[in-house]
């Protein structure tokens, strides 16, 4: 999701829900401590139900080695990254009554807004 799909999302949200707060977040790699992500989020609320958009930008894999035990089953996998091109993916969650935010699909959270 480009820049301006991002702020026309979050426009678009703002106008018809209000969007109640946002979070912008950048923390290293697990696998790779020199290279970062960032999650940038809102969250907001229909029918007294919360929902979060989160988008992940990141580096992009451009390969991926797997290293097996002894027993054929994968011990360890390791990426590798292009620090100049990046990747970027959108999250939907909706809050369940004990605080934890469960992973929609697009689909799913569509039709969750639309009702």
């Amino acid at each position: 999701m480009s820049d301006k799909a991002w702020e026309e999302l979050i426009d678009l949200i703002d106008t018809k829900y209000q969007v109640d707060n946002t979070d912008r977040r950048e923390e290293p790699l697990e696998d790779n401590k020199k290279l970062k992500k960032l999650t940038e989020s809102i969250f907001f609320e229909k029918d007294n139900q919360k929902f979060k958009i989160d988008r992940v930008t990141s580096p992009r894999i451009i390969d991926k080695k797997t290293f097996y035990s002894g027993h054929n089953t994968a011990n360890r996998i390791q990426y590798e990254y292009d620090p100049d091109e990046k990747s970027v993916k959108v999250l939907f969650f909706r809050q369940l009554p004990d605080g934890y935010w469960n992973e929609l699909t697009p689909e799913d959270f569509s039709a969750s807004i639309l009702r």
